[in-house]
């Protein structure tokens, strides 16, 4: 009711303000968008001191990203954007959902066109999406096909007299294989080469879809520009800096001073400006709130009380309260999970899976798996009302492990030895010293076994499956891509991000949501904990150019926060 007052009150000057964005729109109103793709993306924002210390420009949030790329569909009379595409540093769950969105452009007829001046297969890839792709005559690639070389520490542990015990709920649970064997047992071998497959017939369709790229030539290591474009995978050879100031001329080619651009440029305060112009109304309503938490990480067994967030990192007692807040948050009217954990805790996965459900008793909780949802992190999917992911998700590992280190034999090669004082029965689990006696093992694996089977309750219930059906061909800890576990319903879809947020969107019955990405504060206590031995201080601004001025960028990336707040029509 105050926001429709106030809103009413200012409408005058709100009116004058609108007449100024109308005017200068046409005269900002461009047909050629130049858009840089990050080599990274953020799930974390820095404090202030962090910036101090280190003022390098932070990476946009992937949301935002998808959100303002869409966006460009909209605007009116675009006829072309041009991408500058850096090396991807993300997993290709980003890739799929930036390549899904340069897709919407091309359906919607707008030119698009590449630069790539080298980089691997996800660059390949994002490149390929593109109806016009470019690169320098010297440029060269370098694609890794998806394949493993997995360490074994098995000799090593033996020859350094260190016992590794593991106690598996399944063939599959194999993390414990990497510490007592010299190469992976015949099942997790099979299990990772059937994972290895399904990736490569993703790659293989999605770049024969998008420009007709036979896999087999990414199978060399390396691979020269001069080939790429031989084989009509490169349209035309031309320099960085061409494509970067020459973007509106024809072909990025300026042959004379006064040659005039083709294009006109749409620049990304333009861009802004169009939003702010279109999504004008008389009235101001509030709109529901859809929150967008990155899970980010391994499951940590902490339970302790502090409630700070740890970069990468899935502590239980920063998102009980993160979850106890949504969901006593009128104003939210819906969660997105944005997973990206292999598990961790069982303890925790478990605390975390029961807040989630309190939350989701409340208003709607989905999961959209970026790229891992194994084991804990599919834990915690189960108790959401949908996990969506993309077709290169990696998800299962469903089961349960515990692992054990016994170094006697570590200690008696250096004269160290323990004496057991006032031990009692299962006492030994928590001693390195020494082997475990059968009844301790015996414990232990009943351990495992009622972890296993809390977490098949937890899926049975969502995935509406069975304990006989679960076991045999989905749980003991069986990895799989995101489109296999979509065709055996463990996962409800694999569509994009920005699907998810439509369909939430027409559940919600609203025409436009404002899309909140909620990312944790990286402090000076995460940046402690990242730095290696031998940093140098040099590497901070602060000391080394504590006056120097922050080198702007010209071609600026999308950080389009308040777009993805203004969100209707996608």
């Amino acid at each position: 009711m105050f926001r429709i007052l106030f809103s009413l009150v200012f409408l005058p000057i709100r009116i004058l303000f609108q007449g100024f964005r109308i005017l200068s729109w046409i005269i900002r109103k461009g047909d050629h968008f130049y858009l840089e793709i990050p080599s990274s993306f953020s799930f974390d924002r820095k404090s202030f001191l962090v910036k101090l210390l280190v003022p390098k420009e932070e990476a946009p949030f992937l949301v935002d990203f998808l959100i303002g790329l869409k966006a460009l569909t909209k605007v009116p009379g675009l006829k072309k954007v041009s991408f500058h595409i850096s090396n991807p540093e993300y997993g290709f769950g980003e890739v799929w959902n930036i390549c899904e969105t340069i897709q919407t452009l091309n359906e919607k007829g707008i030119e698009t066109s590449g630069f790539c001046l080298g980089g691997g297969t996800k660059a390949l890839l994002l490149l390929s999406q593109c109806k016009h792709r470019y690169t320098s005559s010297a440029a060269e690639f370098f694609p890794i096909l998806p394949s493993a070389e997995p360490y074994f520490f098995g000799g090593a542990a033996k020859k350094f007299g260190v016992g590794v015990e593991a106690y598996a709920s399944g063939a599959f649970k194999s993390f414990g294989e990497t510490f007592q064997r010299t190469s992976f047992s015949a099942p997790a071998r099979k299990n990772l080469e059937a994972l290895l497959t399904d990736y490569k017939e993703l790659l293989s369709t999605g770049f024969k879809k998008s420009s007709n790229l036979d896999l087999k030539v990414l199978e060399e290591p390396i691979i020269s520009s001069e080939k790429l474009k031989k084989i009509g995978f490169i349209t035309e050879f031309v320099e960085e800096d061409e494509f970067e100031e020459n973007y509106l001329f024809e072909n990025y080619k300026k042959e004379k001073e006064t040659d005039k651009p083709k294009y006109k440029k749409l620049s990304p305060k333009g861009f802004r400006l169009y939003h702010k112009k279109s999504n004008f109304t008389l009235i101001s309503k509030s709109v529901p709130i859809v929150a967008v938490l990155p899970v980010q990480g391994n499951i940590l067994p902490d339970l302790g009380r502090e409630e700070d967030f740890r970069s990468r990192q899935v502590s239980f007692r920063y998102y009980q309260e993160i979850f106890k807040d949504l969901k006593e948050d009128p104003k939210v009217a819906a969660v997105i999970l944005e997973m990206n954990s292999p598990g961790g805790s069982a303890l925790v996965s478990e605390l975390l899976y029961r807040e989630i459900k309190k939350l989701a008793e409340k208003k709607p909780v989905i999961t959209y798996v970026l790229n891992v949802a194994a084991s804990g992190g599919y834990y915690l999917s189960c108790a959401t009302q949908k996990i969506h992911g993309t077709p290169y998700s990696i998800v299962g590992s469903i089961g349960a492990v515990m692992m054990r280190f016994e170094l006697k034999k570590l200690y008696d090669k250096f004269g160290v030895q323990k004496e057991r004082i006032g031990f009692y029965p299962h006492r030994d689990i928590l001693s390195e010293y020494g082997k475990l006696s059968p009844k301790s093992e015996q414990f232990l694996r009943k351990e495992v076994l009622r972890s296993r089977d809390l977490f098949y309750s937890r899926v049975i219930e969502s995935r509406k499956t069975s304990f006989q059906e679960l076991e045999k061909h989905y749980g003991e800890g069986r990895i799989f891509s995101g489109q296999t576990f979509r065709k055996s319903g463990f996962l409800d879809s694999c569509d994009s991000f920005l699907d998810i947020l439509q369909n939430l969107k027409t559940e919600l019955k609203s025409k436009k949501i404002d899309v909140r990405y909620l990312p944790g504060t990286y402090s000076w206590k995460d940046l402690v904990q990242d730095l290696k031995p031998g940093i140098q201080l040099s590497k901070f601004s602060f000391f080394s150019k504590l006056n120097a001025e922050k080198k702007q960028n010209p071609m600026e990336v999308l950080h389009l926060s308040e777009i993805a707040q203004e969100l209707s029509g996608l």
